[in-house]
């Protein structure tokens, strides 16, 4: 994530040097905020022992950047953080409290945005890596200080794609309501792997 970060303050660096060469024709600002989500992540987790279908809902915070070049194009980058709890899951019989399936991930964007008023509608995709922690307490109780002789952690690393597609709401020309759509497809060299599913994100967005 570092290597993403210095990649996109070296670009933001050049967009700027080229939009005071050419009277900004080039570079039209930026833009960065944070977000909450909720989805619903589903199938098996094919490394856990437990002979169970994953699913349940998510819930997350992160956040975006980007730089916005011409008069569609909008690239930067982002990175969340969602937590799928085992009491909301199909695992809620058979696990105890405390377990959870938590996903980080993150990645550079591209998105097209049309800028119509008081509403900017916008679609693109992310791509990047990320990974998933598992832990499952068979026996136990979250709320004690004992050690727990029945429980599985497992963490899962993965490339993904995410398509989305959203819309701003211009509440000024420095404050955006943004709401978005996604959904996540993720990688593994073994096998096609989890998070897969649908997530719906409500943020604010801080324009220049």
């Amino acid at each position: 994530m570092h290597k993403v970060s210095l990649f996109f303050l070296l670009l933001f660096a050049c967009v700027r040097l080229q939009a005071s060469t050419s009277q900004g024709k080039v570079y039209q600002g930026y833009s960065g905020g944070m977000m909450v989500h909720t989805g619903y992540l589903f199938g098996k987790d094919r490394l856990c022992p437990l002979d169970k279908e994953l699913q349940g809902a998510t819930f997350g915070i992160g956040g975006a950047v980007r730089v916005h070049l011409w008069k569609h194009l909008r690239i930067g980058s982002e990175g969340f953080t969602s937590t799928m709890n085992a009491s909301t899951t199909s695992y809620h019989s058979t696990l105890q409290s405390g377990s959870y399936v938590r996903t980080g991930w993150g990645g550079v964007l591209a998105d097209a945005c049309w800028r119509l008023e008081k509403v900017w509608p916008y679609v693109g995709g992310t791509i990047g890596g990320g990974a998933m922690r598992s832990l499952y307490i068979v026996n136990g109780n979250e709320n004690d200080w004992n050690e727990e002789e029945h429980a599985i952690f497992h963490k899962q690393s993965f490339f993904y794609i995410s398509p989305y597609a959203g819309i701003d709401w211009c509440m000024t020309s420095k404050v955006h309501l943004t709401v978005r759509l996604d959904w996540m497809l993720a990688w593994h060299k073994q096998a096609f792997v989890q998070p897969t599913g649908p997530r719906f994100y409500i943020g604010f967005m801080f324009c220049h």
